[in-house]
């Protein structure tokens, strides 16, 4: 099913979206935004990061749509690419930019890292996986626990178009379409399954076909825009909460930049990227609250620089906290 609508300026009470929701969202898509090119900054330019790094710049309407959607008790399960999806749960920006510089005061006292950095419960952010399709059978799991103790909470589990292929995705589908879990499967495609083209793979137009041939409705939606997706989310809630089974929404979307923080993409033409970067997230969503008399140029750009002061801030503090002292990660590891 393809559900290409938006919602609407006349549909914003029956959607619950006010003026502060609306100003809301435009700041978590620039907080991820500027965020991730923080990230990229202190990789590729300043040289004081390591490690794998997968960033979501391009993408931050899809996570900011669903966060919109959820209510207290509902649980997410990410996957390597998962600073845009802590980020819109509302988790302390200062806690996850630590988690990047291994420092003590991390989300996970430095010792996760970025491709599992958004595990909170208290946010409800339940794990991360970086091992890609694995995280469909875990969220299954957590879902059927929901039902099980007659909780009407659900499950948002996000993947990209690369884990469709994978063993345990499919064997996700399958168990968790038999016993009808509360669950959300959110396809993040950004047309790349690493460095390969899903074109190569599956093909684009396959992934809904593959999901629903287990038997599980799938909605194709516009991941650049946030309402469309909060929309379709919306749509199929109170049927996923009241356990008559699970929903998928493949969304389109594009990452701007590589797989990796230190991949230059080459294997993908300029045009192509330009062509993508003409439908940006937040520039298009700017645009709509401009149009719409949300807010102002000016009251946008003084959300741009508190927002980039924010960012430079916190990055600067966490750059001076030490690392967990060895002691201690023995005693979080069990000494032997």
């Amino acid at each position: 099913m393809r559900l290409q609508t938006t919602i609407d300026k006349e549909e914003y009470q029956k959607y619950q979206i006010s003026r502060e929701k609306l100003l809301s969202m435009y700041r978590k898509m620039l907080l991820i935004r500027k965020f991730e090119e923080k990230i990229k900054e202190l990789y590729l330019v300043k040289g004081v990061l390591m490690g794998p790094a997968h960033l979501y710049n391009g993408m931050e309407a899809i996570s900011v749509g669903i966060s919109e959607g959820l209510i207290d008790g509902d649980l997410v399960v990410s996957n390597h690419r998962g600073h845009g999806h802590a980020l819109s749960l509302g988790i302390d920006p200062y806690s996850v930019m630590s988690e990047m510089f291994g420092n003590s005061e991390g989300l996970e006292k430095g010792l996760a890292g970025s491709m599992h950095v958004s595990i909170e419960p208290s946010k409800g952010a339940l794990y991360s996986s970086a091992i890609v399709g694995s995280q469909v059978p875990i969220a299954v799991g957590a879902a059927y626990s929901l039902k099980y103790y007659g909780k009407h909470n659900l499950v948002v589990v996000f993947f990209g178009d690369g884990a469709v292929t994978t063993g345990s995705f499919l064997e996700g589908l399958a168990m968790g379409s038999f016993l009808k879990v509360p669950l959300f499967l959110v396809c993040e495609d950004n047309h790349y399954a690493e460095y390969t083209d899903i074109n190569h793979t599956v093909g684009q137009s396959k992934i809904s076909k593959i999901i629903s041939s287990f038997g599980i409705p799938t909605v194709e939606v516009d991941g650049n825009d946030p309402l469309a997706v909060l929309k379709a989310f919306k749509m199929y809630e109170d049927a996923v909460r009241n356990w008559n089974g699970p929903v998928a929404l493949h969304a389109y979307t594009y990452r701007f930049g590589g797989h990796s923080v230190t991949d230059s993409a080459n294997y993908r033409s300029k045009e192509e990227v330009e062509s993508w970067k003409q439908r940006d997230p937040i520039l298009r969503f700017k645009e709509r609250l401009l149009s719409e008399g949300i807010a102002s140029e000016e009251e946008l750009n003084k959300v741009n620089t508190e927002i980039e002061n924010y960012i430079n801030e916190i990055s600067e503090k966490a750059a001076a906290v030490k690392p967990l002292d060895f002691n201690e990660v023995l005693k979080i590891a069990g000494d032997p």
